[in-house]
């Protein structure tokens, strides 16, 4: 029966069906579970994977919390799952936890005593030192390099002036999973006046992580692991610099905005296409009550910025211009902690060296392998006129 079909079918269709369904069916025999761990099989569904969100939820000091997923709808959001994290890492108890990114399904999140790194699909965690070096951190940022190494990326800054004009240096550290252990890239060569304000975890595109420091954009390659001035879109047309990246249609995008109006740029190749600009009044969202958290790709082809705007989730369409609420009322604590999030089913267990914290998925769903089973007798056998 396992044989039916090929294996480049299955994987076909099994690629293109939703993740609790495809996790049901890893029940059905050891083929299909192995079937589903094959790096063709990751690989391929993580191509055809739809962007979601993952909300981490804070409920109090004294639990970790949980993660919250969630797709966008049409007028809503559509939660997932919840992942209870007192189940895998209580012991971050009493630790504030912030989001750091995501990248092919993998989230990572830091604590006063290093990060934790979570696939929600497979519900695994790994746990991550901190870095050697003692010196404030600036931002953190979260990558895959072409080779598919996976990359944890720490900039700091410490204070070489001792005069009254202050003097900032910034340093890249940089972990790779599976090595165990930090590498100092050492100084960058770029200096800051002054370290004001919060600096936004790093975005990830192709290779690449890109900050917003100092109104500036700067890129980490994480093939050469290089830091560099990045340019900034040309002009503003009345808005103000650069306010946020994202990613939309899978390329570098930015918005800028200010209260007559607002801009969304896009990096096509090497250079900023300005994609629209939304000439009117929009200072009722983007005011001292709000805070802009992401950007995501609507399920019409649409570009959507959210929006925490007074207690409450809102995702403002850039092509019609309309804000929609979505019926979810966040804390301003929380609302820092909304990130982007592509499912996938990428193994923590694959990286060699750290230790996975937690991998009680497997145990449970197998308790139910004889009830699946019957999806697998009735699997529809002109399966190919659906390819």
């Amino acid at each position: 029966m396992e044989d039916l079909l090929p294996n480049n079918v299955m994987c076909n269709v099994l690629s293109r069906l939703p993740v609790k369904t495809i996790i049901r069916y890893k029940c059905v025999c050891k083929k299909w579970c192995d079937l589903v761990s094959d790096p063709n099989f990751v690989n391929l569904h993580l191509s055809r994977s739809r962007e979601a969100l993952m909300i981490f939820d804070y409920y109090k000091p004294s639990r970790p919390g949980s993660l919250m997923w969630v797709e966008m709808g049409h007028k809503a959001l559509v939660q997932v799952k919840r992942l209870d994290l007192t189940d895998y890492c209580g012991f971050v108890a009493g630790y504030w936890l912030s989001q750091v990114g995501s990248v092919n399904g993998l989230i990572c999140s830091a604590y006063h005593k290093g990060f934790l790194i979570y696939n929600p699909v497979l519900e695994e965690c790994m746990y991550v030192p901190p870095p050697p070096q003692e010196f404030e951190t600036l931002s953190y940022g979260l990558g895959v390099s072409m080779a598919g190494e996976y990359k944890l990326i720490h900039i700091s800054h410490r204070k070489i002036s001792l005069d009254s004009d202050e003097l900032y240096a910034v340093e890249i550290e940089v972990y790779t999973l599976g090595t165990g252990k930090w590498r100092i890239l050492g100084q960058t060569p770029f200096r800051f006046k002054s370290i004001k304000g919060e600096v936004d975890n790093g975005i990830f595109v192709n290779s690449h992580v890109y900050w917003i420091i100092h109104d500036q954009i700067y890129d980490f390659d994480l093939n050469t692991e290089t830091f560099e001035l990045f340019p900034s879109p040309p002009g503003d047309s009345g808005a103000s610099n650069m306010k946020m990246l994202g990613v939309l249609k899978g390329r570098l995008s930015g918005v800028s905005w200010c209260s007559l109006g607002l801009e969304v740029w896009v990096m096509k190749e090497t250079s900023w296409y300005k994609e629209r600009t939304i000439k009117e009044n929009i200072s009722h969202l983007l005011d001292h009550n709000s805070r802009p958290l992401c950007l995501i790709d609507g399920i019409d082809g649409t570009s959507i910025l959210l929006v925490f705007h007074e207690d409450e989730l809102m995702a403002h369409c850039l092509d019609t211009n309309k804000t929609l609420p979505l019926n979810m009322k966040m804390c301003f604590d929380r609302c820092r902690l909304v990130t982007t999030y592509r499912p996938s089913f990428v193994k923590l267990g694959n990286f060699g060296s750290e230790s996975v914290l937690a991998d009680m998925h497997e145990d449970r769903v197998w308790k139910n392998s004889t009830l699946f089973l019957l999806v697998h007798i009735n699997f529809p056998a002109n399966c190919y006129d659906y390819l």
